[in-house]
């Protein structure tokens, strides 16, 4: 995996002209050095995956990149710019919405509240963080009772489901494949 990691370079001889591409390649970049402990590099990366990103429209991607800074930045002790990340990808996750990335933006919201001393916010973020992770974890239940989850395990004979088309009949996967 490491070795994966380091050849990809979006700086430099990188083989795709997608600018989609080159900003995700950038934001694994900064998530690499992040895990490394190197916050210069990894805020370089980042940045450089927010104009890319916020260029072409990539929302999740952009709130991705605003909760690693803001994760970078209350790691480092700065929670003023900490803060200045993480509300505006907790604003762009709702908008999505992506319950994921709000779910981590509560979590540091809480954090970086705790940290300030401010009692009251970090209980809200507290109870906001609870609700999202309550609702996915209920979510997750959900998926799992489908039938349709018991793809996951099918390898070999008859596929495990029948599927119902909309306004029409039951197809089965086999005569989809």
């Amino acid at each position: 995996l490491y070795s994966l990691l380091e050849r990809i370079n979006p700086d430099h001889n990188f083989p795709v002209s997608s600018h989609c591409l080159r900003a995700a390649a950038f934001y694994i970049r900064g998530l690499f050095s992040f895990f490394q402990g190197r916050y210069n590099e990894a805020k370089r990366f980042l940045r450089e995956t927010l104009k890319m990103s916020n260029a072409e429209d990539l929302n999740r991607l952009t709130a991705c990149s605003l909760v690693l800074l803001g994760h970078i930045f209350y790691v480092l002790g700065n929670h003023r710019e900490s803060n200045n990340m993480v509300v505006p990808a907790m604003q762009l996750a709702s908008k999505i919405p992506d319950m994921s990335v709000q779910l981590w933006s509560s979590a540091l919201l809480r954090d970086l509240n705790k940290a300030c001393g401010n009692a009251m916010d970090a209980h809200e973020a507290a109870q906001m963080h609870q609700n999202f992770s309550q609702q996915l974890l209920q979510d997750h239940i959900e998926a799992c009772s489908l039938p349709e989850h018991n793809l996951i395990t099918w390898t070999d004979g008859p596929p495990p489901v029948q599927f119902q088309a909309q306004n029409g009949p039951t197809t089965s996967l086999a005569s989809l494949l």
